[in-house]
């Protein structure tokens, strides 16, 4: 089969693999999509110490099954398959925060359990049973699903952190995530959703697709403050979501957010780039901080049937399709900005 696999920092080749078996408990999937996520991109660029390679990435699969051995996932069926998997068993799944597990594996993170990046994948009874693994009906697009696997971390950080109705939410940055966290806000009912972008390609981009209240600001620029202050009466964002690996955006958001407000870090950052946080804001402020990191099985289910019902458009964020073969000008794309979503077609 044809891969494109990852050998080292920007070091992607197309090239001819073993294709793999159906395990005996498990299940072997045709690849017929794969989202390009911003952590492939990290990954991609070097920036993830723990990768094991070379390796396949690609976690955002939509397949077919094409040879089963779980009654419950027939051959035939098309599947939603976002990447993380939990043991079930340690403290924080039997108290169901499975994004926690103790024992965590990922699916085409390049940490050992090769991903979407390649024509076939294969699977374990273990990985279909304790993920997040699911049949969506034949007549939608396979295509649209993989939106699925991002937005179960979105919803995942709202749920958590309980945006609400009255809310005036601020999120820096308007990449897939942050274009998710405004859409996402939104199917939540709160009141106002502000986008700061400081890429002025990604914030046109973003416009363009319907996102609104999308401004090509930094987080440090006296302008965004002034905006927020004014639609919020002095008070400042009643949330603040930092949806880009920037640690001044962190820092920023402190300034950002009323008094008794609430800060979201979404991603991780780069230690090199990270600002120091004035704790005397938080302290003060009485400012709440979360951090928001990946999803249960049951949080990516009910972020595939937002997809499936069409409360959230898929079709608004796919901004790109690439053939396997040039994932990595897809890489350079999402780099310059240039891309919402970008989605491997098989």
């Amino acid at each position: 089969m044809k891969a494109a696999v990852l050998y080292g920092p920007n070091d992607v080749r197309y090239e001819e693999v073993k294709t793999p078996v159906c395990p005996e408990d498990g299940i072997l999937v045709k690849t017929i999509a794969c989202g390009i996520c911003g952590s492939d991109l990290r990954t991609y660029g070097g920036g993830t110490a723990s990768a094991v390679l070379p390796s396949i990435s690609g976690h955002e699969i939509a397949g077919e099954i094409v040879e089963s051995r779980m009654e419950a996932f027939p051959a035939g069926a098309k599947v939603s398959i976002a990447c993380t998997v939990a043991c079930g068993g340690c403290w924080y799944c039997k108290n169901g925060m499975q994004n926690q597990c103790d024992n965590l594996k990922s699916i085409g993170t390049a940490n050992g359990v090769d991903g979407g990046f390649a024509e076939y994948a294969a699977f374990t009874g273990e990985m279909v049973k304790n993920g997040c693994f699911n049949i969506f009906p034949e007549d939608f697009d396979p295509v649209d699903t993989v939106l699925a696997e991002t937005a179960s971390s979105v919803l995942n950080a709202q749920i958590n952190t309980n945006l609400v109705m009255e809310d005036l939410i601020l999120v820096i940055g308007a990449g897939t995530i942050g274009c998710l966290h405004s859409e996402i806000a939104k199917i939540r009912g709160t009141r106002e959703v502000v986008i700061a972008e400081m890429n002025e390609v990604k914030a046109e981009l973003a416009g363009k697709q319907g996102f609104a209240n999308v401004y090509n600001y930094s987080s440090s620029d006296p302008r965004l403050k002034e905006l927020v202050m004014e639609k919020t009466n002095g008070r400042g964002a009643d949330a603040v979501i930092c949806a880009c690996p920037a640690g001044q955006a962190q820092a920023d958001a402190l300034t950002l957010v009323r008094k008794r407000g609430k800060v979201i870090f979404f991603g991780g950052i780069n230690p090199k780039t990270a600002a120091v946080l004035d704790t005397n804001l938080i302290h003060y402020k009485e400012i709440t901080v979360y951090g928001a990191n990946a999803y249960s099985p049951e949080m990516n289910r009910r972020a595939l049937n937002l997809v499936l019902s069409g409360q959230l458009d898929a079709k608004k964020f796919i901004t790109h399709r690439y053939e396997l073969k040039d994932l990595a000008k897809g890489y350079e794309d999402i780099r310059a900005g240039k891309v919402i979503k970008g989605v491997i077609v098989f």
